[in-house]
């Protein structure tokens, strides 16, 4: 994962969006509800597998920005039998993680300000296409 995607994602987790995800439950106005405790490792796997394909195009885009920009790394070490995270390449990983994040409007200054998304008009299917010709050059 891409070391800028990590703060992001922590303000997500502690404070949400402020609109569709609430920063705070309160539990005594709840006594009823299940709590449920989350991670960034959880949270990365949810946003990734959930939303992973909903905004390809954008995310392609921004990853390729992060790249250019020389971003620094950051793993992180987790079971899953997931197929993304099983046979994804990194890059296809990181996409899938990054259209979730476009997806649920979560800011990844500067290259998305949670609501302008780059050409969204784009078909998702020319990016998936590049992505399997870079994966079949590994065998």
């Amino acid at each position: 994962m891409y070391e800028v995607l990590e703060k992001p994602l922590m303000e997500f987790l502690e404070g949400g969006d402020g609109v569709n995800a609430l920063p705070v439950f309160e539990e005594e106005y709840y006594p009823d509800s299940h709590m449920i405790d989350s991670s960034l490792i959880n949270l990365i796997k949810f946003i990734s597998t959930s939303f992973g394909r909903s905004r390809i195009p954008a995310a392609y885009k921004i990853v390729e920005r992060i790249h250019i920009d020389c971003s620094k790394k950051k793993t992180f070490r987790f079971r899953s039998r997931h197929p993304l995270f099983v046979d994804g390449s990194p890059k296809y990983q990181n996409i899938c993680l990054v259209s979730g994040m476009v997806h649920l409007g979560i800011p990844i200054l500067p290259y998305f300000d949670g609501q302008n998304v780059l050409e969204v008009n784009e078909d998702p299917n020319d990016y998936l296409a590049i992505l399997r010709g870079e994966n079949s050059d590994l065998f």
